[in-house]
């Protein structure tokens, strides 16, 4: 299972396209929840090694169970603020906030527990959010000529 998945070529309706989308074209973003959210934000090279890692282990049989269920994210959550700025930071450019209430039917917080993926695959995601959204904001800078 993969958790709150973000980064070059990510889905346009992910919080990480929209914000930044909106931050560079001086247009408000919806913070949900007053900004009291925290999400285990995991950059899809953190999702890439470890499938790639899964893989590996069913080419050379080493897994003993092949329907076991693993959860790959960062297993810190990041509180939602944190990564609004760390996306201005990169931007260069101060977002405009629009505060709203909780969505019905969200959470307040989300993480992986990975032990099972380290203990099975020695792999533990670790891409920090301040690489992630740096490496996903020059991505976007470059795609559509911002």
């Amino acid at each position: 299972r993969f958790f709150t998945v973000y980064g070059p070529w990510g889905r346009p309706d992910m919080a990480m396209f929209l914000f930044t989308d909106a931050i560079l074209n001086d247009r408000p973003i919806q913070v949900f929840n007053e900004g009291n959210l925290s999400r285990d934000f995991t950059y899809i090279d953190d999702i890439v090694g470890g499938m790639l890692n899964i893989t590996k282990a069913f080419e050379v049989n080493t897994i003993s169970k092949p329907y076991s269920l693993y959860n790959i994210g960062n297993s810190k959550p990041v509180k939602l603020m944190d990564f609004i700025e760390a996306i201005e930071h990169k931007t260069g450019k101060q977002a405009i906030k629009e505060m709203k209430p909780m969505q019905p039917g969200d959470v307040e917080r989300t993480w992986a527990d990975v032990d099972d993926l380290i203990r099975d695959f020695q792999y533990e995601p670790n891409t920090p959010v301040s690489e992630g959204v740096s490496a996903f904001v020059d991505w976007f800078k470059a795609y559509y000529k911002k």
